[in-house]
């Protein structure tokens, strides 16, 4: 940049100009730091083409239609320009080039180690970028010159993204700069952690890093809590005061441009049709992404949503120009103060829009127009001043130089400069040919051979030389998708780079800096790995066990090359003892194969997980922490619609088949690779598994597939064994090669007596017998019956009317011998057998024999009904005889078995998504030998469908209730376990945020939708947690199979702004941080004596809870992620939270506890009981339904009422709520109190409501009396409440729960005459309308009343001081504004530490430290001061542990 020009830039920072933009430049993506798009630039009057640069269109990073429309940071190129050159990424092959803006030639190229996806930016002679290996890259822009790199993530992890090897952390925030800094983000998955930077643009220095955003405890869609920040995808816009993040679909987060600190995230505000990567700010607002060209404008201020949405936006001095219209019509409008229409033209903007000076050019179809715009003084109205023919479809319009820049949608670059510039004929930089790679016949055959020893085929890895013959010539026809070559000689590697690009082959084969031990490749997706002849014959065995993670199991290949250092490399591998592991020697080295499948994994094959029915996979290779495998590389196109509740996925052998709507593919567990995709005529899918509600509309944001049971009911239409696929289509089972897809066999149910072949109905695999169901149940037209409450069913209701029953069962079953096809046998069944209720096992098959419910009573008011003759009936698997059958107590609708305990469970699985015949009450256990009872509990009520999990049947949760918890599988006894702060025993319970698919299981997780997609660790029980950033499908399809977690894409249809939808698989991680709610902690027993806590972890400002590997628990504080038990802490009101991520304190224990704190602290006191009282987990119910009431205007007053109005009905009314046995003593210390209702219908409407309570120290019962509630005497204390919108029935959340009602309730409990245990009422009035459920059959879902309180009216004595142990932990991580600190601490006014010395900015050694001081004499509290010496005292962690000796 010249000085000239230096100086210019220097004078608009003094004069507070927008931007150090130079105006003969366009250094950024859309011009400037706020994308504003509008450049003070002049162009030339009269232009023509000077040249073209085609390269070819690109290839999107994601794969479904939505996410094409969403994420469009790389659909065509962006590029910049700067000091006289075009800087172009390419997301295919992995380099930044530029070109002279002059003549279009390539004048330098710059490899990375992943797609360079995100657009570039430029300052002072300077390139910034970043790429999909994790950094942020600064070339010169003269010559491309690295002058240094800074990588995002924590890291060398690598993962398959999109169907690349790339870090795990990608950087796709991309680059914005703004008063010398530059600012960009790595990392796309909450979970993961999210690491965004400020650096100086100079050196690279870091001068902020927010990574604790990640973890955040916030709202989704559905307004779901969950663990879950935003997810950096699009490029990073800079405004004056904030940095704006693009969430890639959601809406973008926001933070403070010169701290970093965190400002808002209005995730769930956004709405559904808002979100995606596109992102331009002014100074009032910002505009994001809607749908194609469209933008929403949010108030920048506080990130709150208005109506103006307009197309990408031209942002000027206070105005808004945009494109209006399609190619039919198009127009152009500037909109002035106040978002008002001023003017527009009959113009085509449709692919681009940008300002330059006094002009605006509209990019459209086949051309560009210039207008200019009005000015004061002159012309008020716009005129059209030329166009210029465009070949292409122009999508980006650039200025710079005097020249004008298009991109078109083919790939294709376009310049345009005066006439002075301009030659007679444009230059056409043609597509390269590709310059082929010479190898000799003699190593083409070698490579042959070598290539035959595995499947060359999927991902491959060569370590060595990177000028190998061998590699050579594997490279000049590549088998595999990508194969990387890591070399740790530089110079070698960018020679490579340099031969592979003119080949045109760079990104299926690419080459990585690194050293074998160094490089860390995903773990087990490799089909082959090469380790070449001149590192065979040094490589030492650590850096064999690297590569060797790398191998895929099921038969990949680790060949180590060299037949010279055979003996010597077969030694090694002896020691070594690597997993699963078969050694051969070859003519050319040795080959070591991974045979089989991983130790510790297992397979998922039926619908519930195998032919027992227990939801559970037997996999316990894969444990928490959890890590990011791969991503992308399907789309959800090729899946069912997610409301229709298809099957889930079936793993097996390493692949992973899904349906979809007439087709059954096959994708690689560990890469995602699509292996092969099977269209059948017709699988009658439709009206089972989706129906008339859906329309393939995949932009639109309406509801789109209402709810119906799908496979909830129907069950799966296809199995999935070791050597076979099993799919039914009309009367025949189709089996499959599972490797090809190909038909081996195909299987048609026998004729009936009338020559006629039955439907298909029931599907199963057990040993060497295919079970088939022949005919479906169909009982509306079998026995001619009709249901009138189907005519009242909604529109959202009607798929789980009658005709939902017709094919959840089956008439007869039919044994075929699965390898043959030859019929075994025929058992007809009395009623029909149930598919939730046939299982398998130890040689027997077992069937429910059964009509569901509402055929039972329709066939009884006919007199034909005969549940006596229900039954459970065991039969021999080959022969089909029984072996005996149950008749008594048949009340279930589901059956699960567990051949290890040779016990058959008859429960029911009730639950919203499923069949509402399902039973939800009664579990009996069997024997499966002989079918005695082992024990039964009739009365239990519960959430279905049950896990058998090894000794225990586990209940369901729906959301945001308590399961009914896990009883022993022998004898019917409730799970207990230690409640983790006191020890008492309390019943085991789980629970969730929203989501509407079932709890399964594995052997060390349950997995489920809370939110975002949820777990909870069998392990530790450490409570619910979330891999934030995507959700898991209606159907449940986080399935634990084959040493990895399973989360194929099962969103189809869905429009909630998630921040990623896309398929993944995530793989056990040590290093990775994962938060939980833990419920059990805040479990304290009602009424109970004061409890004094056992074992305590405070950890001072983490997002949420999580168990240590000794099996502590750590609670966060402040409170933020769920209930909390009510302990009394008491931080300085001085003190300053701060959190990093736990990745920066990994040299020291228990890093996460590290990684956060409070500084500035004097004291701190930490109680140690957990006060008697009512902070009920679950709260007070309504008893009776005399205890909710509605009063009209007219004062008549109606009880009994099915659903509560709050407020409207058919006219506004007062409702009145009143609860029982409400444990409060006179005058305690009401800390919090709401009501929570749950959802009833759903409701939209703006609702403005009072909530009083009535002043009487104990309030009789409603009655219908005229004016029985507006005659009560209200408390003085009232609540406002403004309740959001109740989009989902059923729901039971925060949006469900009132303000805090503590003052109202302070004021009754301190009335003379109230007693503990007496009876509150609650008024509310107001407008608007939600309806909430009532108390109506069995008040279950009827409002809850929720208290915390300390009821100790008087101080009680104390407890006598017991010892304690007592550790602190102090961590001082770098990059959070932290100083070098020295303080003393006191425990119990006692010095126990002198001179603790923390430095952030010290050896990693002196950031943090963790104290130990025993015998801690503590009665009721811990007390713990600090005073500083240096700096301000802080602390990150207190643990505290019970040694009970008395003083």
């Amino acid at each position: 940049m010249s000085r000239a020009i230096q100086l210019l830039a220097f004078v608009a920072t003094v004069l507070g100009i927008r931007e150090t933009c130079v105006a003969d430049d366009w250094p950024m993506w859309r011009f400037d730091a706020q994308r504003t798009a509008s450049s003070s630039d002049t162009l030339p009057s009269g232009m023509k083409l000077l040249w073209t640069r085609e390269y070819g269109p690109r290839k999107q990073a994601w794969d479904d239609p939505l996410n094409h429309d969403l994420m469009t940071y790389d659909r065509i190129f962006e590029p910049i320009v700067m000091d006289g050159r075009l800087f172009i990424g390419f997301n295919d092959q992995d380099k930044l080039v530029a070109l002279d803006a002059q003549t279009g030639e390539e004048l330098w190229s710059f490899f990375t180690e992943g797609p360079v996806r995100v657009p570039p930016a430029g300052y002072n002679g300077r390139v910034y970028f970043c790429s999909d290996d994790g950094f942020l890259y600064c070339v010169d822009a003269e010559t491309g010159k690295l002058q240094w790199k800074f990588r995002g993530g924590p890291s060398a992890q690598h993962a398959i993204g999109n169907q690349r090897i790339v870090s795990a952390w990608v950087a796709r925030g991309g680059p914005v700069i703004r008063d010398e800094t530059v600012y960009f983000a790595a990392s796309i998955w909450p979970f993961m952690g999210t690491f965004i930077y400020a650096v100086d643009a100079e050196s690279g220095d870091v001068q902020w890093v927010n990574d604790s955003t990640g973890s955040q405890y916030i709202k989704q869609p559905h307004s779901a809590p969950s663990f879950a920040g935003v997810a950096p995808q699009g490029v990073l816009v800079a405004t004056d005061e904030m940095l704006l993040v693009p969430g890639g679909r959601s809406v973008p987060a926001a933070f403070d441009r010169s701290t970093g600190k965190f400002r808002y995230f209005k995730f769930n505000e956004g709405g559904k049709g808002t979100g995606g990567s596109f992102l331009a700010a002014d100074d009032k607002n910002y505009y994001v992404h809607t749908r194609l060209k469209g933008t929403r404008a949010f108030d920048l201020k506080d990130g709150a949503k208005t109506a103006f949405m307009v197309n990408e936006p031209v942002l000027s001095d206070g105005m808004v120009y945009a494109s209006v219209g399609d190619n039919s019509k198009p127009l152009v409008r500037a909109y002035g103060p106040g978002q008002k229409a001023l003017w527009e033209i009959r113009a085509d903007g449709t692919g681009d829009l940008i300002r330059c000076d006094k002009h605006l050019f509209a990019a459209g179809e086949q051309a560009i127009t210039a207008i200019s715009l009005p000015q004061s003084g002159k012309s008020k109205t716009p005129q059209i001043d030329w166009t210029l023919p465009a070949e292409g479809n122009v999508q980006r319009l650039l200025a710079a130089n005097g020249k004008l820049f298009a991109v078109t949608l083919e790939g294709n670059i376009l310049c345009f400069g005066s006439n002075a510039d301009s030659t007679e004929n444009p230059s056409i930089h043609a597509k390269q040919k590709p310059q082929s790679i010479v190898f000799q016949p003699e190593v083409a055959e070698i490579v042959a051979q070598i290539l035959s020893a595995g499947d060359a085929e999927g991902y491959a890895f060569w370590y060595g030389s990177a000028f190998d013959e061998i590699l050579n010539t594997l490279a000049a026809d590549s088998p595999f998708v990508q194969m990387a070559v890591v070399d740790e000689n530089k110079d070698r590697v960018d020679r490579l780079r340099q031969k592979i690009d003119d080949a045109k082959l760079y990104g299926r084969v690419t080459a990585h800096h690194s050293g074998p031990a160094d490089f860390m490749p995903p773990q087990n997706v490799a089909h082959m790995v090469f380790v070449g002849r001149d590192l065979t014959a040094t490589v030492d065995s650590a850096a064999i066990a690297k590569m060797y993670e790398a191998v895929r199991p099921y038969g990949g290949v680790l060949y180590l090359l060299g037949s010279d250092y055979r003996s010597k490399i077969s030694k090694k591998l002896k020691e070594l003892n690597l997993e699963q592991a078969e050694v051969t020697e070859t003519d050319h080295g040795v080959v070591i194969r991974r045979a089989g499948a991983l130790p510790g994994s297992a397979d998922w094959t039926h619908q519930y997980g195998d032919i027992g029915n227990t939801i559970k996979s037997n996999d316990s290779r894969v444990k928490l922490p959890l890590g990011v495998l791969w991503f992308g590389g399907s789309s959800n196109m090729d899946v069912l619609p997610r409301h229709g509740h298809g099957p889930t996925e079936q793993v097996v052998g390493g692949r992973l088949f899904i349906q979809g709507m007439n087709s059954l593919s096959a994708r690689d567990v560990y890469t995602g690779r699509v292996l092969w995709k099977r269209e059948f005529k017709n699988l009658e899918t439709f009206d089972v598994y989706y129906d008339a509600t859906y329309k393939n509309t995949p932009l639109d944001s309406a509801y789109n597939q209402v709810h119906i049971p799908g496979a909830n009911g129907r069950g799966t239409n296809y199995v999935v064994a070791s050597d076979r696929v099993y799919i039914v289509e009309g009367d025949t089972c189709h089996a499959l090669d599972p490797a090809t897809g190909k038909t081996l066999l195909d299987i048609r149910l026998p004729t009936d007596k009338s020559g006629d072949r039955k439907e298909w109905g029931y599907l199963g695999v057990y040993k060497d017998v295919l079970i088939g169901g022949t005919g479906f149940a169909n009982y509306r037209s079998r026995s001619d019956l009709k249901f009138d409450a189907d005519n009242n069913l909604s529109k959202n209701k009607k798929g789980f009317g009658s005709k939902s029953l017709d094919r959840a069962a089956s008439m007869a079953l039919t044994g075929f011998d699965r390898h043959s096809g030859k019929q075994l046998w025929k058992v007809d069944a009395i009623h029909s057998f149930w598919h939730n209720g046939i299982v398998a096992g130890n040689g027997r098959i077992y069937c429910l024999d059964r009509n569901p419910k509402r055929v039972e009573e329709a066939l009884k008011r006919r007199g034909k009904s005969s549940p006596d003759t229900y039954r459970i009936l065991a039969i021999n698997h080959r022969s089909g005889s029984t072996l005996w059958e149950k008749a008594e107590n048949i009340f279930g609708t589901w059956l699960g078995y567990s051949e290890a305990k040779d016990a058959l469970l008859q429960a029911g699985a009730s639950a919203s998504d499923r069949l509402s015949d399902e039973s939800g009450t009664g579990m009996a256990v069997y024997s499966g030998a002989d079918g005695n009872v082992r024990w039964q509990n009739n009365s239990l009520s519960y959430s279905g469908p049950c896990i058998l999990h090894n000794d225990l049947i586990i209940t369901n949760a729906n959301s945001y209730k308590e399961s009914a918890g896990a009883f022993n599988i022998d004898n019917g006894r409730q799970k207990l376990i230690a409640n983790p702060l006191t020890g008492e025993l309390q019943p085991w319970k789980i629970t969730r945020a929203y989501g509407c698919n079932s709890i399964i299981a594995s052997e060390n997780l349950l997995t489920f939708r809370s939110g975002a997609a949820g777990f909870y660790d069998m392990l530790t029980d450490s409570g619910t947690g979330n891999l934030g950033g995507f959700k898991s499908g209606c159907t449940s399809n986080l399935v634990v199979a084959n040493g990895v977690l399973n989360a194929p894409d099962y969103t189809r249809t869905c429009s909630c702004a998630y921040q990623n939808q896309t398929s993944l698989a995530l793989v056990h991680m040590p290093k990775m941080e994962m938060w939980t709610v833990n419920i059990a902690a805040a479990q304290a027993a009602v009424n109970s004596s004061d409890k004094p806590v056992n074992k305590l972890g405070i950890n001072f400002g983490a997002p949420g809870d999580r168990r240590d590997p000794r099996g502590l628990l750590w609670l966060e504080h402040p409170a933020v992620a769920g209930d909390s038990p009510p302990l009394a802490i008491k931080v300085d009101p001085n003190g300053n939270y701060f959190r990093r991520h736990g990745s920066t304190m990994d040299d020291h224990e228990l890093p996460w506890v590290l990684a956060s704190g409070v500084e500035g602290v004097n004291e701190i006191t930490i109680g140690l009981k957990q006060p008697r009282g009512s902070k009920l987990a679950s709260g007070i119910p309504i008893e009776h339904d005399s205890d909710d009431a509605e009063e009209n205007d007219k004062g008549v007053v109606e009880l009994q009422s099915s659903d509560l109005e709050l407020v409207e009905e058919s006219e506004t009314q007062l409702v009145g709520i009143r609860f029982n046995k409400v444990n409060v003593p006179r005058n305690a210390a009401i800390r919090r109190a709401f009501i929570q209702f749950t959802v009833d219908e759903v409701s939209k409407k703006k609702t403005s409501l009072i909530i009083a309570a009535e002043k009487s120290a104990n309030a009789e019962r409603f009655s219908t009396d005229d004016h029985d509630l507006s005659s009560r005497s209200r408390t003085a204390a009232e609540a406002a409440w403004q309740p959001a919108a109740w989009p989902t029935a059923g729901a039971v959340g925060d949006a469900q729960r009132t303000p805090d009602l503590a003052g109202m309730i302070r004021e009754v409990v301190s009335l003379p005459d109230w007693k503990s245990g007496n009876s509150l009422a609650f008024l509310i009035n107001g407008s608007g309308k939600r309806v909430a459920e009532a108390y109506g059959k069995d008040g279950k879902l009827a409002p809850r009343l929720v208290i915390e309180t300390d009821d100790r009216v008087s101080e009680p004595p104390r407890d006598p001081a017991t010892t304690h142990y007592v550790q602190l932990f102090f961590g001082s991580p770098p990059q959070v504004g932290l100083k070098r600190s020295i303080f003393d601490v006191y425990l119990q006014e006692k010095l126990v530490l002198s001179d603790v010395t923390l430095d952030p900015d010290g050896d990693t050694s002196n950031r943090g430290a963790v104290h130990s001081i025993e015998n801690v004499m503590i009665d009721d509290q811990l007390r713990i001061r600090f005073v500083a010496k240096e700096g301000k005292a802080l602390i990150s962690g207190v643990e505290i542990t019970a040694t009970n000796k008395r003083r």
